[in-house]
């Protein structure tokens, strides 16, 4: 990165005698050489980098040592600025700015992007692989790349995917075991704007809500909804642990969140840092995944000790139940489907 400061003045001795003024110029712009580096260092480039995540989420600690990283592969001249809690706005508000270049980085909601294509709700297919192992497996392999060139014509450069988590329901009315129980419920249940979500849940007699994540706490206290899904390290630290006393290990979907760069931003940066950018990620992904399952053994036992009243589904049953979504959506999956197919 060029400096903006001007080089300071070499002092040159020559015959005759210099001046007392002379002498003090002279020593001045030595000063200005010696130390230039130090205060006439550009100041660096920020990235902004919004997520709906509390900092007390292992996502914002993967956000955290992302940050680090970049600023020691580029020496300081990229300053990555977190801004978590839905300060930027929620998922939908900051894909928008990303894709229109007044936002350089967001991590998504795994279900957001499937409003600018259909294609990008493949990761809301329920069961989508039988373990962890198999989904990051495609996530590194074809399936990521797949999902990387189905995003970028919206202006979404693809870094990396954060895993956050297997993905439940909870609920303020009670427990169940069955997919009969779970709809004798009748429960309106928050989910992503994403077709496949709201499918499968109406497919299990709910009554499916989309609503912005950050707007869930306090639909869930006023019984706008009745329940949500998602994964326990977010049920304790989005705080819905207070509304829903029932946790059903349902298992649906695991959580899988984009972590975007703003084409417009990204494509503008020398190809030396955009490098810099894919391997960081590549390695907070690795650090992400591996604290993920950390947080979720232990908020399992956090949320018992706390009275939440958790039980085990019946996973068989409920896999059976929703297996027409496949067929449903196949069409719109297009490639990705494919692949998911591919690497069963």
């Amino acid at each position: 990165m060029k400096s903006h400061g001007k080089p300071g003045a070499i002092v040159t001795l020559r015959r005759g005698k210099l001046t007392r003024r002379q002498s003090l110029i002279g020593l001045g712009g030595a000063a200005v050489s010696l130390f230039a580096p130090s205060y006439l260092k550009a100041a660096p480039i920020t990235v902004r980098l919004g997520d709906v995540t509390p900092t007390d989420n292992p996502e914002y600690a993967a956000h955290v040592f992302f940050a680090k990283r970049i600023g020691d592969e580029t020496k300081g001249q990229y300053e990555v600025k977190i801004f978590p809690n839905s300060v930027l706005g929620g998922h939908t508000q900051m894909n928008e700015q990303v894709r229109n270049g007044t936002l350089e980085l967001a991590k998504s909601g795994q279900g957001f992007p499937a409003t600018y294509d259909k294609a990008l709700g493949i990761f809301s297919l329920p069961y989508l692989y039988a373990t962890r192992g198999k989904l990051f497996a495609a996530l590194d392999g074809k399936l990521g790349e797949g999902y990387r060139k189905a995003a970028a014509p919206y202006g979404f450069v693809t870094l990396g995917f954060y895993d956050s988590g297997i993905r439940n329901v909870y609920n303020t009315r009670g427990s169940f075991k069955t997919p009969a129980e779970f709809a004798a419920l009748k429960l309106k249940i928050r989910v992503q704007p994403d077709k496949i979500m709201v499918a499968t849940f109406n497919l299990l007699g709910a009554q499916s809500t989309p609503i912005e994540f950050a707007e869930v706490y306090n639909a869930l206290q006023q019984g706008v909804v009745d329940a949500a899904e998602n994964s326990v390290p977010y049920f304790i630290s989005m705080k819905h642990i207070e509304a829903a006393k029932y946790f059903t290990k349902t298992q649906h979907l695991f959580g899988v969140d984009p972590l975007f760069a703003s084409a417009k931003w990204f494509n503008a940066q020398p190809e030396n840092v955009q490098k810099i950018f894919y391997d960081v990620a590549r390695e907070t992904v690795e650090y992400e995944r591996k604290i993920w399952l950390e947080a979720e053994n232990k908020d399992y036992a956090r949320a018992a000790s706390a009275g939440t009243l958790i039980n085990e589904a019946d996973v068989s049953a409920f896999q059976q139940k929703v297996k027409p979504i496949w067929a449903q959506y196949k069409g719109d999956l297009g490639g990705l489907y494919d692949i998911v197919e591919s690497t069963q």
